[in-house]
């Protein structure tokens, strides 16, 4: 009997095309299409069809002349990205962990993947949290205080790419439309830190700063958040304060690293 709960059973497809990426990426070498139908025990047509679509999105090169396949930009990115995340999270726990020991709170880093933010460490405070965001989880940019700080290293035209749909609300403090959240971006960059107040949860509020490789790029953001009653404006500010100087000396030890791989 089949498992319809096997990603196999569900989506062939797409284990075919991890499939070949993972023998590509293995292989050490250029491969032809037989070569790979061969090693993965596939029918070549089918493997044609996983390929063409591979090459279209950039995650396998063919070359023109000979046909060999090799993997792609795209698989490189998205390593890259990976990389970049690992690196982060591990550089970022010191000054994360002075943070939290300084302002008492929990601190988040995130990193964006397209318009979602993504929680890739965290360092726990001493207060139980009404809110949580688990590493690995997805919120939405536009409502977060660490959204609206990673977005600040965007302009305005890739901002609009991001919402070719308007903004989906999530209370009635979500911000209405683009042209709102690029004001709000735009006094974001001048001020150097982001906030959300009660944006995606009513009752929490969210104060966050970018993170910026030696290039001035906004590659991450810090941030604290908590219920309003706790979360006032001389407690916002402290917690700014803490995050601006941990991000600037994370910045600046992913620069001298850079500068010495």
């Amino acid at each position: 009997m089949s498992d319809e709960s096997s990603p196999r059973f569900a989506a062939p497809a797409a284990v075919r095309a991890l499939r070949v990426l993972e023998l590509l990426a293995d292989a050490g070498e250029s491969l032809t299409l037989t070569e790979v139908a061969a090693r993965l025990g596939l029918p070549k047509s089918s493997v044609h069809h996983v390929i063409s679509a591979l090459v279209e999105l950039g995650w396998v090169e063919r070359d023109p002349q000979t046909l060999r396949l090799t993997l792609g930009l795209r698989a490189w990115e998205v390593g890259q990205a990976y990389d970049l995340a690992q690196t982060l999270s591990q550089r970022a726990r010191p000054f994360m962990d002075r943070v939290r020991d300084e302002i008492g709170e929990t601190v988040r880093l995130a990193v964006r993947s397209g318009s979602d933010q993504v929680c890739i460490a965290k360092a726990l405070g001493p207060h139980t949290l009404v809110f949580d965001q688990r590493v690995g989880a997805r919120l939405p940019c536009h409502a977060t205080g660490l959204g609206k700080a990673l977005l600040t290293g965007l302009p305005d035209d890739a901002v609009e790419a991001l919402y070719p749909d308007g903004l989906e609300r999530f209370t009635e403090t979500t911000l209405p439309d683009v042209p709102t959240l690029e004001q709000h971006l735009s006094e974001a960059r001048e001020r150097g830190y982001a906030e959300d107040d009660g944006e995606y949860i009513l009752g929490i509020r969210c104060v966050a700063v970018p993170v910026r490789s030696r290039l001035g790029e906004v590659v991450a953001a810090l941030s604290v958040s908590g219920p309003s009653r706790r979360f006032d404006d001389a407690h916002i500010a402290e917690c700014r304060a803490a995050l601006q100087n941990a991000a600037a000396a994370l910045g600046a030890r992913l620069g001298e690293e850079t500068e010495l791989s």
